[in-house]
């Protein structure tokens, strides 16, 4: 490949030419040149005038459906989402059938992506099977190719679990992710509990136990001296305990899903099972609070939480319907809806891009002369409505259909490779 992006807004932090328009040109995948003008006959030009270029997203927890699940997601219909939602990389959760959880099922998802043009990074499970009950061979997936260790949208309720997973990571400077939110403490619960559960009249999900394992993990993190990510958090009142353990040096970091920052509990009074969701949607007060964490940096990561489902998984009485939204594609821009000014394009940048691949200790792909093409160009203040024809997942359960977003990505570079979205 041999081209050139003309005429973009450099947004990279990282970079010598950061907040800079100017002109890329790739060649063998490689930056060749950054510069106010290029004239190259040789190379075919792509006019991205009046738009910007960022290192490229990476999304740090999705799921695909391969194997065992492919009739819900295959590894090149995630791809395909993904890449339309601007993302080079995605942190790839576990929750597969059988789970990735030995060095054989990390291997299979390495090989079969090696020549995608989003990098799939896998994560291994935590717990055979994602069970909760025993523990994987850590150090064998770390080798095999796993960048962290997870049991996705299953809490690993044991402590004694959870502090052995960090101390066995420890060694080799690894992220044991956990979403704190152990729902099935209070049975058969399907919403924030609070005036909706009683107006729509369902058992709750008290904050409080997202809070309670918030704090567990960073005690267990603090006495391991290890480093815990808290894949996704929706209660405000986990942010004072973060924010704490931060100040005092603990290995914590935290991520927040942009469909929690753009809809709220208010918004399941219609019983829509595709707003079904686990951590649920909270209050109009906590996704303010959330926002602001994201501003003052106790929330580090904005992703997807791709969890796809295929229809009759959906179709069904609210209590019966499982959790999880499909939602790559419209991630970018329900985040900048959201956040509305909040944050500035540099720091949601550093949240999609820098962020999780300094947690999962990945290299960065700065914008500059002789490093790897891995580019995002979008355009973040593109007014748009999301529709079904936009969704590449082979799973349609999404709330965002009909919605009207805020920032759009226009084209993807990476593995040598140009995809216009």
């Amino acid at each position: 490949m041999h081209c050139i992006i003309q005429g973009v807004k450099i947004i990279d932090p990282t970079s010598p030419y950061h907040l800079s328009v100017k002109s890329i040109r790739i060649h063998n995948g490689v930056i060749a040149e950054i510069a106010d003008v290029i004239n190259n006959s040789d190379a075919q030009v792509y006019d991205y005038t009046g738009n910007s270029v960022s290192p490229g997203w990476m999304d740090m927890m999705a799921a695909f459906g391969d194997p065992g699940h492919e009739y819900k997601e295959t590894i090149t219909t995630g791809v395909a989402a993904a890449a339309a939602g601007g993302f080079t990389a995605v942190g790839l959760m576990p929750n597969t059938e059988p789970a990735l959880h030995s060095k054989s099922e990390i291997a299979y998802v390495v090989n079969k992506s090696k020549s995608s043009i989003v990098a799939i990074h896998p994560y291994g499970a935590v717990t055979h099977n994602r069970e909760g009950k025993e523990l994987t061979e850590i150090y064998d997936m770390h080798h095999a190719g796993a960048v962290a260790f997870t049991d996705a949208d299953v809490a690993l309720r044991d402590a004694g679990i959870m502090l052995r997973s960090l101390q066995y990571v420890k060694p080799f400077n690894g992220v044991i992710i956990n979403i704190p939110n152990d729902h099935k403490i209070v049975g058969n619960a399907n919403v924030n509990e609070g005036v909706m559960s009683v107006q729509l009249g369902m058992y709750g999900i008290p904050d409080v136990l997202e809070e309670l394992m918030v704090i567990r993990d960073i005690k267990l993190a603090e006495y391991a001296d290890s480093h815990v990510h808290l894949g996704v958090i929706s209660s405000a009142k986990s942010l004072p305990h973060i924010r704490e353990a931060k100040k005092r040096g603990i290995k914590v970091t935290a991520g927040v899903a942009a469909y929690q920052l753009f809809f709220d509990e208010s918004m399941l009074f219609d019983y829509d099972t595709r707003l079904k969701v686990n951590p649920p949607l909270r209050s109009k007060e906590d996704v303010a609070a959330l926002i602001d964490g994201l501003a003052d940096g106790a929330i580090d990561v904005i992703c997807s939480y791709h969890l796809h489902h295929e229809n009759d998984a959906k179709d069904v009485e609210f209590e019966y319907a499982a959790f999880g939204m499909e939602s790559l594609e419209a991630s970018f821009g329900a985040a900048c809806k959201a956040i509305d000014g909040k944050l500035t394009i540099t720091e949601i940048v550093e949240k999609m891009a820098i962020n999780p691949r300094n947690i999962l200790q990945l290299s960065i792909p700065t914008i500059k002369e002789n490093n790897k093409a891995d580019l995002t160009i979008f355009n973040e203040n593109t007014a748009w409505d999301f529709n079904e024809s936009d969704i590449r997942s082979r799973s349609h359960n999404t709330a965002f259909i009909g919605k009207s977003l805020k920032g759009k990505p226009l084209a993807i570079v990476n593995n040598n490779q140009l995809k216009q979205i």
